[in-house]
């Protein structure tokens, strides 16, 4: 093919089409397939015809060609369609398209990707993300045989891709080849004057049409309306709207042991969703037992998960007993399910806290104490016998700057992987980023804070979420379990959010499956989210040990932010890559699923610089007005966030003195306070840790400067400084990851931006406004 001719009516309907965004829907798939001659199917509904001659393409849709507007690219000269993955090519496409019609609307609000080159009729587009780093650019034409055009009143009319590539060219001196541009020129008559007999023809076929391939017309998708906040659909409605990928692991077999992977915004836990509803409906409609079960982190993304299933199928399997009914859902969080398990040796007052975030937060309370008890008790006798690493270490940092690094080493090794026993602890090989124990002297210290942290929930007659595991996991691995298994056990196990656990929790899951020999359980994973090093793959620990072998599905579209926003996201899990070699960099060669009218509320990603902290707070509440505005956002679409406690406070009080309505999160993944604050117009606000699992149009992260993002406090050991960092990368992708069309992230001008941030500032992903 020589060349492809797109009329303005025909872009119109190419940028605002959702499943036209990514090839990992089949009609965007099919769309690049039929563009490089590799197809003659493409399904959909809609507006536009592709007609054909012997040299080319012409995607048109009904009106006067004198009237028009047209892209035409030079398939010879440019080798759009054949230069880059198709992934890669689709992007392009879009990128080009939107400047076109941007172009031909009059709007001078051209992106740094979009250069208008200054005494020449020529822009130069570079569609990708600066974070893949490949440098392709488009060059267009803006004035295509400008003097005949003229003459025949066409003038404006066209735009021509010329060239692509990787090199630079000079677009003074470089000269668009016309041969295959004329050809357009001349065709278009005759095109247009066709155009109403072949759309009768196809209406007249409609009806009994198979969309087999039969024809060459190609009919598009219209744009589907955009989907409604909250998973408002049905499963009916969502079958049609899922991509290959999320098709593909929604209707596998139940029996397949499915690993699904992706970043932030991709639509994991929706699709996780709809997988266990499926096979719900299905097992019900065959007439089979199922008993499935679907397992969160925390209470909060248990009643989260719950309200979505109320729309997604009014059933409710998951209101069934599951003793009395072959067809069952029960939700509940690993401590809940776990406690069931202990139901005769263990009361609810028991619980340090059911749900695991609170615990965690008591955790580090307890954890604290023990520290400055085994400081002014013990540290004194053991410090000839510790390395010189962990002695320094220990010294020279404060207790405070010690609660994380120690309540990480107790939850992923002393409990997560060796279980309690300090022989088993022995064993555990050191965290690359976590205390730099080195020797078995310095693995007794750290046992004897742990010890310490015991007895405390032992003098209070508590258990944390840890203690329940275990000992869940001992009465589980007993004969009585084995033989209730094949009655109590589960057909089907979801795990969301898998991330968040610890090794001891993920192995504990396949005590629950009916059948021993089998592994039906699916997870949705991001890595990146888990706050501190795990200390393992968490995908391996899923993983059977019966010899099944799991598949894994990959999410490459994220359809919650814009591609600014994917940028600078990427460019801090690229960050987190570059500085530890076993940070997971979820977002690498992800593309956006936006659409041209998500676009249209989109605004720059920005670093704004104030000259203290007072002023700070206050330009966050500010510039979450502005941005509400701009973006047409209702206030309980908007989030403050920020890393430092200290902040959160400031940001509370300033709200406080000031009357600013507001709710404050303070558990991961609160969909019920979001939606409380929907129905009363409320601001949210919360720490970087409890904002995992949400979405908002706009989000304001405060203080991200540096000495704060990471944090650096008052100790120096390059343990801690590892450890700070490698959070703050975590925290600070969270954080950035929940925006949709706005993202800002203030900062004190006199500390200057985060280093995290330098990679971002170097590719021109973050404008900075002193």
């Amino acid at each position: 093919m020589k060349y492809v001719c797109i009329d303005d009516g025909a872009v119109r309907e190419l940028i605002s089409g959702r499943e036209l965004q990514s090839v990992d829907f089949e009609d965007g798939r099919r769309l690049i397939e039929r563009l490089q001659g590799r197809t003659q199917v493409f399904k959909g509904t809609g507006s536009f015809l592709v007609n054909l001659d012997k040299d080319g393409m012409y995607l048109t849709t009904p009106g006067k060609w004198k009237d028009k507007k047209y892209l035409v690219v030079d398939c010879e000269s440019s080798n759009l369609f054949s230069s880059v993955r198709d992934a890669e090519t689709l992007t392009s496409l879009q990128k080009l398209l939107r400047f076109c019609s941007k172009f031909w609307s009059g709007s001078n609000a051209y992106t740094p990707a979009e250069k208008m080159i200054a005494g020449t009729s020529k822009t130069i587009l570079f569609p990708l993300p600066f974070s893949s780093g490949t440098g392709f650019r488009v060059a267009i034409e803006r004035e295509p045989m400008k003097e005949r055009l003229e003459r025949r009143d066409l003038s404006g009319n066209f735009l021509l891709v010329y060239k692509t590539g990787f090199d630079g060219a000079n677009s003074f001196t470089e000269e668009a080849s016309l041969q295959n541009f004329r050809k357009v020129i001349e065709a278009l008559p005759s095109v247009y004057d066709a155009l109403p007999r072949r759309i009768e023809f196809i209406n007249e076929h409609e009806q009994n049409k198979t969309r087999n391939g039969v024809f060459d017309e190609l009919k598009i998708a219209a744009p589907r309306n955009q989907l409604p906040r909250g998973n408002m659909l049905t499963l009916g409605d969502w079958l049609p709207r899922l991509t290959k990928q999320q098709r593909q692991f929604v209707q596998a077999p139940v029996e397949q042991a499915l690993r699904l992977v992706g970043a932030a915004g991709t639509g994991k836990t929706t699709t996780l969703i709809l997988r266990t509803m499926f096979i719900l409906l299905k097992a019900e409609s065959d007439k089979q037992q199922m008993r499935a079960l679907f397992v969160t982190p925390s209470e909060a993304t248990r009643k989260s998960i719950l309200e979505s299933l109320q729309v997604i199928n009014p059933n409710g399997f998951w209101e069934r007993d599951p003793k009395s009914s072959a067809v069952s859902l029960t939700v509940t969080t690993l401590a809940s399910i776990c406690a069931d398990k202990l139901n005769q040796t263990i009361q609810e007052t028991e619980f340090v806290d059911r749900d695991a975030q609170d615990s965690k937060v008591m955790q580090g309370l307890y954890i604290e104490q023990a520290i400055a008890e085994a400081r002014a008790n013990d540290f004194k006798s053991h410090a000839p016998h510790l390395s010189d690493k962990f002695r320094s270490f220990f010294d020279e940092t404060e207790n405070t700057d010690l609660v994380d690094l120690f309540q990480h080493e107790i939850s992923m090794q002393i409990k997560g992987r060796a279980g309690d026993p300090f022989d088993a602890y022995k064993e555990c090989p050191p965290l690359k980023y976590g205390l730099p124990v080195e020797t078995d002297a310095d693995r007794g210290f750290v046992f004897s804070v742990f010890r310490k942290y015991q007895r405390q929930l032992v003098d209070v007659a508590q258990f944390d979420t840890d203690d329940v595991v275990l000992s869940a996991t001992g009465q589980l691995d007993t004969p009585i379990w084995r033989r209730r298994r094949s009655l109590e056990g589960y057909d089907f196990i979801a795990i969301d959010e898998a991330h968040l656990f610890n090794i001891n929790e993920l192995h504990l899951f396949h005590y629950f499956t009916r059948d021993p020999s089998a592994a039906p359980i699916s997870f949705a994973i991001d890595q990146a989210q888990a706050v501190g090093e795990r200390g393992w793959e968490v995908s391996k620990e899923l993983e059977s040990n019966h010899g099944r072998q799991e598949e894994e599905l990959n999410y490459g579209t994220v359809f919650r932010s814009s591609t600014q926003i994917i940028e600078l996201s990427a460019s801090i899990l690229a960050s987190g890559a570059n500085l530890f070699s076993n940070f997971k960099d979820t977002l690498k060669g992800a593309q956006s699923g936006f659409t041209s009218d998500d676009e249209r509320r989109t605004q720059p990603v920005r670093f704004i610089e104030a000259v203290d902290d007072d002023t700070m707070v206050e330009l966050a509440f500010k510039r979450a007005a502005e941005l509400g505005a701009l973006t047409e956002s209702s206030p309980s679409d908007i989030l403050i966030t920020c890393l430092a406690p200290d902040l959160l406070q400031s940001l509370k009080d300033y709200a406080a003195k000031r009357r600013k309505p507001i709710t404050v999160l303070d558990r991961r993944g609160d969909y019920a306070k979001v939606r409380s604050a929907q129905r009363d117009g409320l601001m949210l606000l919360g720490h970087a840790d409890y904002v995992g699992g949400l979405e908002f149009n706009i989000v304001i992260v405060v203080g991200v400067d540096k000495g704060r993002v990471p944090y650096e406090g008052s100790s120096t050991t390059k343990e801690s400084r590892n450890f700070m960092r490698y959070i703050a990368h975590n925290r600070l992708y969270v954080a950035c990851s929940r925006a949709r069309f706005a993202l800002e992230l203030l900062g004190v001008k006199a500390r200057g931006p985060s280093d995290i941030l330098s990679g971002a500032f170097t590719k021109n992903l973050l404008e900075l406004v002193e």
